[in-house]
């Protein structure tokens, strides 16, 4: 049966069979001879399920797979059911704050209150803006206002324009009309009207050139009404950048794999820029600085006498911390028989540090003791049981002694102090220590040797001292402060001497690690305007290189009376969404892979666009450049 009769079978006007027939839901067989279509039984049965369907508005989509059998016909239902139960809760809603309007007895309507109800009913599944059905609309109604097909042969005349509209025509069955001829004619398919442009293209599949048909109709006033303008050519503008991104998607996806790229080198670049910075401001930390007080000669750093001054720098600078002194004196137990009298090695000290090996789990205190306890307390010692062999809490009477520098510096004479009696809190074994290390026989606290100095009218003189430097990043500060103090650098070979006058500062390390550092850093930094450069010019490039293949593509655009504005905002928006993905993508993997923190990674991001903006926009501005006219007139 003919298409006539198959109308009025079913019901459907011949121009929706015609679309079912271009949607692919239809192929009726063709008369042989005059290729008229011919219709079966299955085929006005296939016509009366898509009516059936399309009346519970069931999408075309949806009753394509019905067709195909690729979904149950039950199933595809079910899932519409529930697509029309969501449709009515949404009206249902919207009546809902309909009927509260119209019985609203007050004179004016409070329109925050019913907004916030309004919202209120959304969040809960009633959605009053419907952003996403127009935009559905819109996209529907451009599918059928701008179309295109291939046509068999090449188009180089205004008669082989027309004879190819009618073929069209003619093999869909529809009645065509030539308004005006030309190149870009204008023409009627079933009473609506149309202009149309050829476009010179590769064809993807043959990669031979080939002509595309472009037909375009404006839009009916009727359809403007239901969607305002402004909104209308938003939707419009999106629809057209997508179906572009889609209809060129090898140059898509080159741009996007370009910004992918482009970002991931910018976050490398970035991450080592940082993990250098970080580096840079943990290396003291990692690497502290010690120094010792020596003599001047180089050969001792214990036994010394080390000024008042001296120490009074050390402790008042701003950039020393875990400062390590240590005094020693010399003590015997008192005996009846002089001869008997055993020398003992007695050091006062303010951290354990101060006696190698010693740690404080090593020392068995009495109940209630410990070193903060210790430091705090004056007549309390600690006895090395390998010395002497004394228990926790007893008495140990001592009679002490102190060695006194003599004018020359060389010498040494021992000088008497009074007798002590200190209480054992705590007690050591040093029997385990290397025989190569010496170790004192009595430990006492640092403040009591001082005030026993004191007692006995003598000038206190430390035997040890050494420090960490508190902030490395300024040793040349402390350096010039010790050297205020007296202090001078170590030279070995020099006459020895017993006077603590000499700074060795471990800062080789240091020093080496930070101007390696510093280097790397200020090389990192100087290339940061060459990297910003760099991603301009592949905004600039990959811009430039896209858009040069779409010459023909913008002038027809231009000639079909879309404004040069218009065109341009779409070209350049189409570019900047496809590099904003791919950054979007970099940016993902820099963060998924640790390169830097999110914040960082988001201003990669961030330059990223507004470099590659840049560079597309003179890319831009020199592809609108060109003349269209000319370009038009070389196609023809």
């Amino acid at each position: 049966m003919n298409t006539k009769q198959a109308e009025e079978l079913t019901g459907i006007s011949r121009q929706n069979i015609r679309y079912y027939e271009r949607q692919g839901l239809l192929e009726p067989a063709r008369e042989t001879g005059n290729a008229y279509r011919d219709y079966s039984e299955e085929d006005i049965r296939r016509l009366k399920l898509i009516k059936m369907l399309r009346m519970l508005d069931m999408p075309l989509k949806e009753i394509e797979n019905v067709l195909k059998e690729e979904i149950p016909l039950k199933e595809a239902v079910a899932r519409q059911q529930e697509n029309l139960l969501k449709q009515q809760k949404q009206l249902q809603a919207a009546i809902e704050v309909c009927t509260s309007i119209h019985k609203d007895q007050s004179d004016q309507v409070d329109v925050d209150a019913y907004l916030e109800k309004m919202e209120s009913m959304s969040r809960n599944g009633s959605i009053f803006a419907k952003i996403a059905d127009d935009y559905k609309r819109v996209a529907m109604e451009e599918q059928q206002r701008r179309f295109s097909f291939n046509a068999d042969e090449a188009v180089n005349t205004a008669g082989m324009f027309e004879a190819v509209l009618r073929k069209y025509a003619s093999d869909r069955e529809m009645k065509f009309q030539m308004v005006k001829s030309g190149m870009y004619p204008i023409f009627t398919l079933d009473g609506t009207v149309y202009t149309a442009a050829r476009v010179l293209e590769d064809s993807e599949e043959t990669k031979k050139a080939s002509t595309r048909i472009l037909c375009m109709r404006e839009n009916e006033e009727s359809i403007k009404k239901e969607i305002p303008e402004k909104r209308r050519s938003f939707y419009q503008g999106i629809h057209t950048i997508l179906v572009n991104i889609r209809r060129h998607y090898k140059k898509s996806i080159l741009n996007i794999l370009i910004s992918l790229l482009t970002v991931i080198v910018m976050a490398l670049y970035l991450g080592n820029l940082t993990s250098t910075k970080q580096q840079l401001d943990e290396l003291p930390e990692r690497l502290p600085i010690s120094v010792q007080i020596w003599n001047v000669s180089g050969d001792s750093n214990s036994g010394l006498f080390i000024q008042p001054r001296v120490l009074d720098a050390v402790y008042g600078s701003s950039y020393t911390k875990e400062i390590v002194e240590g005094a020693k004196l010399l003590g015997r137990l008192p005996q009846e028989n002089a001869e008997n009298l055993q020398d003992l090695w007695i050091q006062g000290l303010n951290r354990l540090e101060c006696i190698e090996g010693l740690e404080e789990e090593d020392i068995k205190w009495s109940e209630g003791w410990d070193w903060d306890a210790f430091q705090k307390s004056q007549d309390v010692c600690i006895v090395n049981q390998s010395s002497l062999d004394k228990e926790l809490g007893s008495q140990l009477p001592l009679s002490l002694q102190h060695y006194q520098l003599l004018l020359s510096g060389i010498g040494l004479e021992i000088k008497d102090l009074r007798q002590v009696s200190m209480e054992v809190v705590g007690i050591w074994d040093s029997s385990g220590t290397d025989e190569e290390v010496n170790v004192p026989d009595i430990l006492f606290p640092l403040d009591a040797v001082k005030e026993i100095y004191k007692q006995n009218d003598q000038t206190y003189f430390a035997s040890s001292l050494s420090f960490l430097v508190k902030d490395s990043m300024k040793l040349n500060e402390l350096k010039q402060e010790l050297k205020d103090a007296g202090l001078q650098t170590v030279v070995p070979g020099s006459t020895f001497s017993y006077a603590g006058a000499g700074v060795r500062v471990d800062d080789v390390i240091f020093i080496r690690s930070v101007t390696s550092l510093e280097k790397s850093l200020s090389l990192l930094q100087g290339f940061l305007p060459f990297v910003l450069l760099v991603v301009i010019m592949v905004g600039y490039i990959v811009s430039h290189l896209l858009l040069q293949g779409r010459r023909e593509e913008y002038a027809i655009m231009r000639a079909l009376g879309t404004s040069r504005r218009r065109c341009t905002v779409l070209f350049f928006a189409e570019h900047i969404l496809l590099a904003a993905a791919g950054g979007a993508v970099g940016a993902a993997t820099g963060l998924i892979l640790r390169w830097a923190g999110i914040g960082a990674i988001a201003s990669v991001w961030l330059v990223f666009f507004i470099c590659y903006i840049l560079g597309a926009s003179a890319a831009m501005w020199m592809f609108g450049r060109f003349s269209v006219a000319a370009v038009l007139s070389h196609r023809d």
